[in-house]
């Protein structure tokens, strides 16, 4: 009977919210818990109610059947704040019982021994930057273990300031680890590691790690890394530096470090190349000519226009076939032009691809695709299957137009254009859509934006949204995007940042919508209309107080507010105390509202401006919005300034309890505030 109820609450709580429900109840269910699902083993607090987590961060470290039992750690979540620094304080307080003279100021914690020996697996999210104390903590006390086989870090921007700390641990301490991430959520540098500071530390080689994926800096930091993993087998990387814009590239590293020689799969989620520099991706990839199985390229050229110097498919051709045991490609090719290409060229690209190489070829047939950005001013590339979950596509209008080497389109019948377009679907995580101004949006783009059988997929459009058809949303239902983003043209960066674009697609983690126009227009209404699916809205505060005036009565509107269950309001336009007294009271009025947002449970406010009256308005719209807190169920409450220049910040916890009569309950709050973040997890007790 007790294992019936434990299947049955199982389906509905986290992990941990049954570990901590039913714990120590009796000694049948803690047998079962134990047996059956692990108890001491697995502890995941990403998703878990405040009260689970305080609860296991305080007995977790400071139980025997746990530091000596527990296999696998998954921590860190943005919404619900605090989750990483609440294990800390647990750590720290059970170290303290264990040895009283410990401090955090004494740096004792660097020779002792680590909390969990039998951990495995280690999976964080740093969602703000930490400081040195809290990063060794995490390091040498938590996954020091010598047990470690798998760490996994996504971590925030300001985090890469700690890259040494994390490579030090990596080849000083995490002797036997077989899997490595390291990643960043947000547009920044990555990791850097130079080899100066890997001969001062004493680096050894690292003989057990067989899987990286990482964001890094610049090709330096590429090559003095594999010269340290000479048993790697899989390398996923990303590096965030142009190379050919500057000529800090030291080329003497390529003959002074070693590299692995077991590498079957590598791929290059992002790689840029200014001018006719090509032979740098040559050089990295040619390392691994004989062992190489599987190479994915996302590759990046500012290559101006200039013909003789694209890399194309006769430059792709060249660089495979020297690699001798090449048995599967994937590749997206960004080329940039100054002015628009004739279609001569577009076709000369792709009749590139009709040759005997890419239709019957070592690799068999490889289908590709060609099209031009009218906005970006980029040839775009792509073969299929897409395969780049990381990057986010861009297209246009003219995206009907593409050229296939293989014309599939003769599979097709009427206006469906989705069968020859599905294949670049299924790997696609993030489309971008550019109209011109007034431009008409062909019903054949949005039958062939159609691809029900994917699902969780992000739709971003820029300010200028296109014209729809008459109607359209009665032929056409995008369900397979969940996610939707309305952009303002100037965040579409003139140097083509592919990757500010796919990162704060990450950014936003579940469902946005970005709308930065003053108005929401008919235009608007329609896509919503069109995409159904929309649970979070990402959107600019004089923006929402224009829907506030102007809009409010709306029917289809109110329709798609019902639906959110999260808001990101941008609020760089309040500069000023009396901004924030002239929006405040209405703003609030309308957002808290249980009849218009009915499913409302998160909500962030974030790019205040760093000014001395941020803190005031915040104090203010917190006492509001806790003093009305029977007129909403809020779970999560952030706000967060433009960050300064400070690279360690401060942060301060605090609990307490809010009683409500009407209706009857008692809200339970975590606060946690730091330099330029409070954060709120508030849940009814």
């Amino acid at each position: 009977m007790c294992n019936e109820i434990l299947l049955c609450i199982w389906d509905y709580l986290s992990s941990a919210d049954v570990i901590y429900s039913f714990s120590n109840l009796n000694t049948r269910l803690n047998c079962l818990l134990s047996e059956f699902y692990g108890l001491y083993k697995k502890l995941d607090l990403r998703y878990c109610s405040l009260a689970a987590c305080r609860f296991l961060s305080r007995i977790v470290p400071s139980t025997s059947d746990w530091y000596f039992g527990l296999t696998v750690l998954k921590l860190g979540n943005s919404a619900r704040c605090s989750q990483i620094e609440l294990f800390l304080d647990g750590v720290i307080k059970s170290l303290v019982e264990q040895q009283g003279n410990f401090s955090r100021n004494t740096k004792s914690y660097k020779h002792l021994k680590p909390i969990f020996p039998q951990l495995t697996s280690l999976h964080i999210s740093l969602t703000r930057l930490f400081d040195e104390d809290s990063i060794d903590i995490l390091l040498s006390v938590i996954a020091g273990g010598a047990k470690m086989r798998r760490f996994t870090c996504h971590a925030c921007p300001s985090q890469i300031h700690h890259s040494q700390p994390f490579f030090d641990w990596l080849f000083r301490c995490s002797t036997n680890l077989a899997h490595y991430r390291l990643q960043i959520s947000q547009l920044d540098d990555g990791f850097q590691l130079t080899y100066e500071h890997t001969i001062n530390q004493n680096y050894i080689p690292h003989y057990s790690l067989a899987y990286l994926k990482i964001d890094i800096l610049d090709l330096n930091t590429f090559y003095v890394l594999i010269h340290y993993l000479p048993k790697l087998e899989h390398l996923d990387v990303n590096i965030t530096k142009v190379m050919g814009r500057t000529d800090d590239f030291d080329q003497t590293l390529i003959g002074k470090c070693d590299y692995p020689k077991n590498l079957r799969v590598l791929i290059l989620r992002h790689f840029q190349v200014a001018g006719p520099n090509c032979f740098y991706l040559d050089q990295l990839v040619e390392k691994f000519h004989n062992t190489l199985e599987e190479f994915s390229l996302f590759f990046v050229h500012f290559c101006d226009g200039q013909l003789d110097i694209c890399f194309d498919s006769h430059r792709l051709a060249t660089l495979c076939n020297r690699l001798t045991h090449l048995k599967v490609l994937h590749f997206a090719i960004h080329l940039r032009f100054l002015a628009r290409p004739s279609q001569q060229i577009l076709y000369h690209f792709i009749k590139g691809f009709q040759t005997s190489f890419w239709l019957d070829g070592p690799l068999g047939q490889m289908r590709v695709c060609v099209n031009y950005h009218q906005l970006l001013d980029f040839v775009q590339i792509f073969s299929l299957p897409y395969k780049f979950y990381d990057n986010t596509l861009y297209r246009t209008t003219d995206f009907v137009d593409t050229l296939f080497n293989v014309d599939e389109r003769i599979q097709m019948t009427g206006n469906d254009l989705s069968f020859a377009f599905k294949s670049l679907w299924c790997g696609m995580r993030c489309l971008l859509m550019c109209f011109l101004e007034k431009e008409e949006i062909p019903i054949s783009l949005l039958y062939a934006l159609q691809c029900p059988s994917n699902r969780n997929q992000t739709l971003a459009i820029t300010g200028t949204k296109g014209i729809m058809p008459n109607d359209i949303y009665q032929c056409v239902q995008l369900t397979q995007f969940t996610s939707v983003q309305l952009l303002c043209e100037s965040e579409i960066t003139t140097d083509y940042n592919i990757q500010r674009m796919s990162t704060f697609v990450r950014y936003i983690s579940v469902f946005v919508i970005a709308i930065t126009q003053s108005s929401i227009n008919n235009q608007t209404i329609n896509w919503f209309r069109l995409l159904p699916n929309i649970k979070s809205l990402f959107v600019g505060l004089c923006e929402l107080r224009h829907w506030i005036t102007n809009d409010s009565h709306n029917q289809y509107l109110n329709t798609f507010l019902q639906r959110l269950d999260g808001i990101f309001i941008e609020c760089s336009s309040i500069t000023n105390e009396y901004l924030n007294e002239e929006m405040m009271i209405p703003f609030l009025s309308f957002i808290l509202n249980k009849q218009r947002f009915s499913q409302l449970e998160y909500l962030r406010f974030f790019q205040f401006q760093h000014v001395s009256s941020a803190w005031c308005i915040i104090n203010k719209w917190t006492n509001y919005i806790l003093n009305h807190c029977n007129e909403h169920q809020l779970k999560y409450l952030q706000f967060s300034l433009i960050e300064n220049d400070q690279l360690l910040t401060n942060m301060k916890t605090a609990d307490e309890i809010i009683t409500i009569s009407d209706p009857p309950r008692i809200i339970d709050i975590h606060r946690s505030v730091s330099n330029n973040n409070i954060s709120f997890w508030m849940e009814n007790r």
